[in-house]
């Protein structure tokens, strides 16, 4: 059960042969090409110390680059792509990228470890055309733990890098990858990194994905593969046959329609939150904590919803806005809302051969305030213990209809109907009545994120705050705004 797989390395024609479909990127850089600059931490997406930029050609003659874990992505993935790791940044004098040389200047490294990761998140972020804003470099450093150097020198080396602007050198070296890659495809031809249902599968045309799950029903769909690249790297699992989304380019379009905003199943988080950002604010903030833009260049908001995880970010926000999921298969399309997707602990109303097209997101009305909340140990890059979600109709301050939806609170993500009742007409003096009407609605579970009492309180102490926040009180609310 191997794949071929054709990609560059650094600009260098690769087609790997018998690839495991269970590979990961990290393990064949280190093994089989011994580019030992890419490191392993803690092989699941969070420390940063496997980043490198995957660069997907781009219509225009070069490439997207986008900082991403290697330490989770499968081989098979990056088919048809460039890699770029530490040791590809200097030019052809060995003259070091900005993003290396500015790290040296500002003294940005001690151990070293995590070095490599961090210079491929700043490339990236060069790359991607992004700005100084030091909330936007901290966002590109956040999957990047450092232990021993402190972060203020690793700044400081980002601004100056920002400052010197876009590497011309870079632009005509990314010029001669992609014309590298555009030979190597079409000499290997066919090499395709596809065999048979038995391992792995690319389709690139949506009928093509429809006839393979008919016959194949029991294949899993890799959409992003956090999740399961975690399973597959830390647990050593191996996944089955698998199917993956990565070349269906229809599946990758955001739309603003009249009536809303239409996200395709395989829309990365990072691609989705300038939309969410105009249009539903409190459900970007939310999104910009799963993760680092690591693992949000690679996630997509359709595999967290298909994952059917109790504790996922996306589902109480969509939930809560009245979304609906568009179902396809070989015998056509269908619509259902997402408060009957969810069936059980993951679970879904997805039939055999079926799967996840699209997600419709209304439009709030005139008048509608929408909040999202997550409670997690840590602020950033953390699972959610609790979160909640909370559309309210508002007239002349009052609260006249509510839409409230949380995660972690039953077996799956689930809207909290007796709540949705108690909010119409409350203020904030009643919050902690209005709250306990919870216990109705859920009867949640202890683990080791938080106890059934826990999670009972901290979810009454989301309404309590939602009435708060919604009740025109100026009291900051969150803890660096005191």
């Amino acid at each position: 059960m191997t794949v071929t797989v054709r990609f560059l390395l650094n600009g260098k024609p690769r087609v790997a042969r018998g690839v495991e479909a269970t590979r990961t990127v990290l393990q064949h850089l280190r093994v089989h090409e011994r580019a030992l600059g890419t490191k392993e931490g803690c092989a699941e997406g969070d420390c940063g110390a496997c980043t490198v930029a995957l660069g997907r050609p781009d219509g225009k003659g070069g490439f997207e680059f986008r900082a991403v874990n290697s330490c989770i992505l499968l081989t098979a993935e990056i088919d048809g792509c460039a890699i770029a790791t530490v040791e590809g940044l200097a030019d052809a004098e060995d003259k070091p990228h900005p993003a290396q040389a500015k790290l040296v200047e500002h003294h940005g490294s001690q151990c070293g470890y995590c070095t490599p990761g961090i210079a491929m998140s700043l490339f990236a972020h060069e790359r991607e055309g992004r700005g100084a804003a030091t909330d936007d470099i901290h966002q590109t450093l956040s999957g990047n733990l450092c232990r021993c150097t402190g972060y203020r020198p690793i700044v400081d080396a980002a601004k100056d890098m920002i400052a010197c602007g876009r590497s011309a050198e870079f632009d005509a070296r990314e010029s001669l990858w992609r014309g590298e890659l555009d030979a190597l495809i079409a000499n290997e031809a066919d090499e395709k990194a596809q065999i048979d249902i038995a391992g792995y599968e690319a389709p690139t045309e949506l009928k093509d994905l429809d006839r393979l799950l008919a016959r194949h029903p029991q294949a899993r769909i890799l959409a992003g593969g956090t999740d399961l690249g975690v399973a597959v790297a830390k647990r050593a699992e191996n996944p089955g046959p698998l199917i993956s989304l990565s070349r269906l380019e229809a599946l990758k379009v955001i739309e603003e329609s009249e009536e809303g905003v239409v996200i395709g199943a395989g829309v990365t988080y990072e691609t989705a939150l300038p939309v969410l950002d105009r249009h539903f604010p409190a459900f970007a903030g939310v999104v910009r904590r799963i993760g680092s833009r690591q693992v949000r260049n690679l996630g997509t908001i359709g595999g967290n919803i298909c994952n059917a995880s109790p504790i996922g970010d996306s589902a109480p926000c969509l939930l809560a806005l009245n979304a609906e999921v568009v179902l396809r298969s070989v015998e056509g399309r269908r619509k259902v809302p997402l408060d009957e997707f969810f069936i059980a602990y993951r679970k879904t109303a997805l039939k055999q051969g079926e799967y996840l097209e699209a997600i419709h997101v209304p439009y709030l009305r005139e008048g509608d305030l929408f909040r999202a909340y997550k409670l997690s140990k840590r602020y950033d890059q953390d699972i959610s213990s609790v979160s909640g979600a909370f559309v309210l109709k508002m007239n002349d301050g009052l609260i006249v209809a509510a839409r409230a939806a949380f995660g972690g609170m039953a077996a799956t993500p689930a809207r909290a109907v007796a709540l949705e009742k108690a909010l119409v007409g409350a203020t904030r003096d009643k919050s902690s009545e209005v709250a306990a009407r919870l216990a109705e609605d859920f009867k949640p579970l202890s683990d080791f994120r938080g106890s059934a009492a826990y999670r009972l309180a901290a979810a009454g102490g989301l309404v309590e705050r939602l009435l708060l926040d919604v009740s025109g009180n100026e009291m900051p609310m969150e803890v660096w705004a005191l």
